[in-house]
C-alpha cells in the first residue's frame, strides 16, 4: 500500500502548471476578459477532475497490486459499500457539471452535499466492517487444523527396490507436517481402532507417523475419514483440512464406492478441505496363496490329512512362465512348549514335511495339494509357505490347526436296523461303521433299551422316528442339562400332543403334500450346521429330493427365543429343521429337530420323503455328517478364524473343579492354623495363557471356574495361537482374508464420483498438496476487480486529458488579437 504515496505526483504537477491570469486594461476589450474568466472556471473544474482521475488511477493500481481479500461472509456488505461509494462519486460528477454549466446554487449545493454524505457513509461503514468483521487468512503462516489419514492396510506391506509403500507413506506424512505452521493442530489417523485425537505438537505427530506399521486388521477407511473430519471440525481454527494417503486398493475402497454414506462425509458444516493422495500402481509381480482347505480338521489318530490351496500371480505380470514352490511345515508336538523363558517365547521346532512345485503364467491360478503325516492325539499346528520372496510376503503363508481327537461316541436309537446302519455309515464314511480308526464310534439300540442305556457315555444321541414317551424320558432331559447333543427326526411313530412341554414344541398334525411334494429350503445359512453346505459351489440341489409328509409344530408364543428355525419347506413357513434352545436351564446342550424322518428307508417312513432314496443323495449324506459334527462339537474349537474375528475355546470344567478342590484340600491339610476364607476371585477363577504370534508376550486370561468356554478377541496378527492352562493344551490359527491383499485398484473417477463433491481433490504429487484448509472457501480475492477498476479509471483519465488539452489548444486567441492585445499592454 506504499504505492498510494504516488498520488502526490499529480497534485504537485497540478499546482506547478497553474497559469497566471493577464490583466486587460482597455474597456474595449472587456468582452475578452469575460470570455477568459468563463473559460478559466471551466478549465479549473476540468483540471480538478483530471487531478482526481490521476489520483484514483494511481490509487487503484496500488490497491490492485496489494491483492486485497475479503471474507466470504462479508461479500454482500462490501458490494453494498462499493455501490454507495459509486453513487457518491456519480453525484459528485453531477455537482461538477452543474457548476461548470452555471446551474443554480441550490442544485449545486444539494448534489455536492448528498455526494459527500454518501462518500463519508461508505468510508465509515467500510472502516467499521474492516475493523470489526472476520478477517480471512492472508498468508501461508496461518495455523490449520490438519488430519493425516494413513491407509496402512495389508497392502501397505508392498516393498520393492523402488517402492517401499510404508516408507513412502511415512516420508510424505513427515513432509506435510514440516510444511504446516508450528501453531497448527495436527492429527495422525491410521486404520487402527484407536480414537482420533490431535498430537501435542509437530514432534509428537512425527513420532506417531514413525510408529505406524501395516495392519492385518484394518478399520473401514470411510470410518477413519469420518473420524478425522469430525476431529478437525471440533477445532477453533478456521482453516481445516484432511489428507488421505492411500494406494486406492479395492479391498479398502470398494465398499466406500458402493455405499451411499460416502457422499455424506463432505456434506458437513463447517466445510473441510478433503484431499486424496494416490500412491500409484503396484509395480511388480506378487505371488499369493489362497485360504487352505483341510480335508479333516479333526481326523482320527494315525491318519494322514490332505491340505489344498490355490496359488496365483498378481500385479504387473510378465509373459514368461514362473515356477512356484510351496512347502508344508508343522510344529513338533511338545507338551512343555510354548513357554516364556528369559522374556522370550520358546515355541516348538518348525519342520518341513511336504513340498510341491507348480508352474504359472499370467493371471491364472493353480491348485496345490500337500499331505500332513499321521499324527497322535492332540492339537497340531502348521503352515504352508511359498518358498522365496516377493514384494508382498504377508500373503505367501497360510496357517492351519488340526486336532486329532479320540473317536466321538454317538448313540443311534431306531426301530429300523437298516435306517440305523445307513445313518451310522454316513457318519463314519469313508471308513466302516465298526472301524476303530473312524472319527465316530457309533452304537445302535432300539427304543425298548433306551431307558436303561447310560446316555452320559455318548457325545450325541440321535432319535429316529421316536415315540412320544422317548422324548419325555427323564434321563434324556438330564442328558440335555449336562450339555449333550440330541437329534430328533419325527416320523409316523409320533403322536399329536395337546400342550407345549418345557422341552419340546407341540406336535399339531401330520401334513401331507400333493404330488410332486415340497423340498428342503435352508433359511439360516450362517448357522454352523448349514454354513458348510452354503459354501458348496453351484449350491445344493434340494429340489431334486421331494418331501411328501411332515409334522406341523407349534411353539410357545411366550418364549419366541426358545426355538430357531434353520430350514423350512419350500413355499411354506413350516419348520423342517429347528434348533431348540432350553433357556430355562444353564445347559449348553444342543437339540436339533427334523419334522420329517431321515433316512426314511423303512416301510413305514419311506412314503414321507426321498432324501436318501433318491438318485445320488449326497445332500442328505452331507447334512447327516454336519449334524454329527455339530451335535458333538467335534470341530467347534478347531475352526480357523480370520484375523479380527473372535474365537471361542471350550474348557473341560470337571478338570478345573477337581484341580481347585485338590488345591484347597492340600492347603487345609498343610496349615496347622485356621486360614482365612479365600477371596472370591481365588475360588472362582482360573488362569490360562495365550501365546500369540510374534514377540508381543504372553497374554493372561482369567475365566470363571464354572464356565465351559471362553472367547479370545483381538486377533490382530495372522499366525498360530497357543492356549495353555490346567487341563488345556490347545490352540488355533488365524489367517488373512483372501481379498485383503489383492492388488486391484479402484477407478479414481469412480471414487471421486462416490464423494459427489467437486471440492474433493485426488492428487499424485506432493507439490499438488494445498494446506490452505478451507481458506479458499472463506476468502474472496479483489485483485481482479481492482485491476479492472484501475483500467477503467486510467481510460477515463486518458479520455478527459485528451479532450482537455485539445480544447485548450483550440481555445487560444488568433494571432491578430494576440498582437493587438500585446500592443495595448506594452
Amino acid at each position: 500500500m506504499l504505492g498510494l504515496a504516488a498520488i502526490a505526483v499529480p497534485i504537485v504537477l497540478h499546482f506547478l502548471s497553474r497559469r497566471e491570469p493577464k490583466k486587460v486594461l482597455f474597456p474595449s476589450l472587456r468582452f475578452l476578459t469575460q470570455r477568459y474568466e468563463t473559460n478559466r472556471s471551466r478549465l479549473q473544474i476540468r483540471r480538478w477532475w483530471l487531478l482526481a482521475l490521476r489520483i484514483a488511477a494511481l490509487a487503484a493500481v496500488a490497491f490492485a497490486f496489494a491483492r486485497p481479500i475479503i471474507h466470504q461472509s462479508l461479500s454482500l456488505t462490501w458490494i453494498t459499500i462499493g455501490l454507495l461509494a459509486a453513487a457518491g462519486v456519480g453525484l459528485l460528477i453531477l455537482a461538477g457539471l452543474a457548476v461548470s454549466r452555471g446551474h443554480s446554487a441550490p442544485l449545486r449545493y444539494a448534489l455536492a452535499s448528498i455526494a459527500i454524505l454518501a462518500l463519508l457513509t461508505a468510508l465509515l461503514w467500510g472502516g467499521l466492517t474492516y475493523a470489526m468483521g472476520p478477517r480471512p487468512a492472508t498468508d501461508s503462516a496461518t495455523p490449520i487444523a490438519l488430519a493425516i489419514v494413513i491407509d496402512n492396510s495389508a497392502t501397505a506391506n508392498w516393498k520393492t527396490n523402488d517402492d517401499d509403500r510404508i516408507g513412502r507413506i511415512k516420508s510424505l506424512a513427515d513432509w506435510i507436517v514440516a510444511r504446516v505452521p508450528r501453531t497448527s493442530r495436527i492429527a495422525v489417523v491410521d486404520r487402527s481402532p484407536s480414537p482420533a485425537s490431535f498430537a501435542l505438537d509437530s514432534s509428537s505427530a512425527i513420532s506417531q507417523i514413525e510408529q505406524t506399521d501395516p495392519l492385518a486388521v484394518a478399520q473401514p477407511i470411510t470410518g477413519r475419514i469420518e473420524a478425522a473430519i469430525r476431529l478437525v471440525q471440533s477445532s477453533d481454527l478456521s482453516s481445516r483440512a484432511v489428507i488421505v494417503i492411500s494406494d486406492l486398493s479395492e479391498s479398502s475402497w470398494q465398499d466406500a464406492i458402493d455405499s451411499d454414506a460416502t457422499r455424506q462425509l463432505t456434506a458437513t458444516d463447517p466445510a473441510v478441505n478433503l484431499t486424496l493422495f494416490d500412491l500409484g500402481d503396484f509395480a511388480g509381480t506378487n505371488r499369493f496363496l489362497s485360504s487352505l482347505q483341510v480335508s479333516d480338521l479333526t481326523p482320527p489318530a494315525s491318519t494322514a490329512v490332505s491340505i489344498s490351496a490355490r496359488v496365483g500371480l498378481s500385479g504387473n505380470l510378465a509373459d514368461q512362465t514362473q515356477s512356484l514352490t510351496a512347502e508344508l511345515q508343522m510344529y513338533d508336538s511338545d507338551p512343555g512348549l510354548p513357554l516364556l523363558r528369559d522374556g522370550q517365547i520358546q515355541r516348538p521346532t518348525l519342520r518341513s514335511v511336504d513340498r510341491t512345485n507348480v508352474r504359472l503364467s499370467g493371471t491364472g491360478t493353480s491348485e496345490i495339494l500337500l499331505t500332513a503325516p499321521p499324527m497322535e492325539t492332540g492339537t497340531h499346528h502348521g503352515q504352508i509357505r511359498l518358498v522365496g520372496t516377493d514384494p508382498l510376503e504377508i500373503d505367501d503363508v497360510r496357517y492351519f490347526s488340526i486336532e486329532v481327537l479320540p473317536a466321538s461316541p454317538i448313540l443311534i436309537v431306531s426301530e429300523s436296523d437298516e435306517e440305523a446302519q445307513v445313518l451310522g455309515q454316513s457318519i463314519t464314511a469313508p471308513l466302516l461303521i465298526d472301524d476303530p480308526n473312524a472319527e465316530y464310534h457309533v452304537e445302535t439300540i432300539r427304543y425298548r433299551d433306551f431307558a436303561v442305556v447310560r446316555l452320559a457315555d455318548f457325545a450325541a444321541v440321535m432319535l429316529l422316528d421316536p415315540p412320544n414317551h422317548a422324548l419325555h424320558d427323564p434321563q434324556l432331559k438330564q442328558y440335555l442339562t449336562q450339555g449333550g447333543g440330541v437329534f430328533v427326526a419325527l416320523g409316523p411313530a409320533a403322536e399329536a400332543t395337546s400342550t407345549v412341554s418345557p422341552t419340546w414344541p407341540k406336535l399339531v398334525r401330520r401334513w401331507r403334500i400333493p404330488s410332486p411334494g415340497t423340498f428342503f429350503q435352508p433359511l439360516n445359512q450362517s448357522h454352523p450346521l448349514l454354513s458348510p453346505l452354503s459354501e458348496i459351489s453351484g449350491g445344493v440341489p434340494w429340489n431334486q429330493f421331494r418331501i411328501a409328509q411332515y409334522w406341523q409344530l407349534e411353539t410357545d408364543p411366550k418364549k419366541p427365543a426358545a426355538t430357531r428355525t434353520l430350514a423350512t419347506f419350500a413355499g411354506t413357513e413350516h419348520a423342517l429343521l429347528m434348533e431348540i434352545i432350553n433357556s430355562d436351564t444353564p445347559s449348553q446342550g444342543r437339540v436339533v429337530m427334523m419334522t420329517t424322518p431321515i433316512p426314511a428307508l423303512a416301510n413305514t417312513t419311506r412314503p414321507w420323503n426321498d432324501l436318501f432314496s433318491g438318485n445320488d443323495a449326497w445332500p442328505a449324506f452331507l447334512l447327516v455328517r454336519q449334524l454329527a459334527d455339530y451335535l458333538t462339537q467335534r470341530t467347534a474349537a478347531i475352526r480357523s478364524p480370520l484375523v479380527g474375528q473372535p474365537h471361542t475355546i471350550p474348557i473341560d470344567t470337571s478338570v478345573a473343579r477337581s484341580a481347585t478342590t485338590r488345591a484347597s484340600a492340600t492347603a487345609e491339610d498343610s496349615s496347622p492354623e485356621p486360614q482365612l476364607a479365600p477371596q472370591a476371585s481365588e475360588r472362582l477363577t482360573q488362569r490360562f495363557q495365550l501365546f500369540p504370534p510374534g514377540d508381543t508376550g504372553v497374554v493372561p486370561i482369567d475365566v470363571d471356574i464354572d464356565v465351559n468356554q471362553f472367547t479370545v478377541t483381538n486377533l490382530n496378527v495372522p499366525g498360530t495361537y497357543w492356549v495353555r492352562g490346567k487341563g488345556l493344551n490347545s490352540g488355533f490359527s488365524a489367517n488373512l482374508a483372501d481379498t485383503a491383499t489383492r492388488l486391484t485398484r479402484v477407478d479414481p473417477d469412480a471414487l471421486l464420483a462416490a464423494f459427489a463433491n467437486e471440492e474433493v481433490r485426488l492428487i499424485t504429487a506432493r507439490e499438488e498438496i494445498d494446506l490452505s484448509g478451507d481458506q479458499d472457501n472463506q476468502r474472496v480475492s479483489l485483485h481482479s476487480p481492482a485491476m479492472l477498476l484501475a483500467l477503467i479509471v486510467f481510460l477515463l483519465e486518458q479520455i478527459l486529458g485528451n479532450r482537455f488539452y485539445r480544447n485548450r489548444d483550440s481555445s487560444r486567441s488568433p494571432s491578430g488579437v494576440s498582437s493587438a492585445t500585446q500592443g495595448a499592454t506594452t
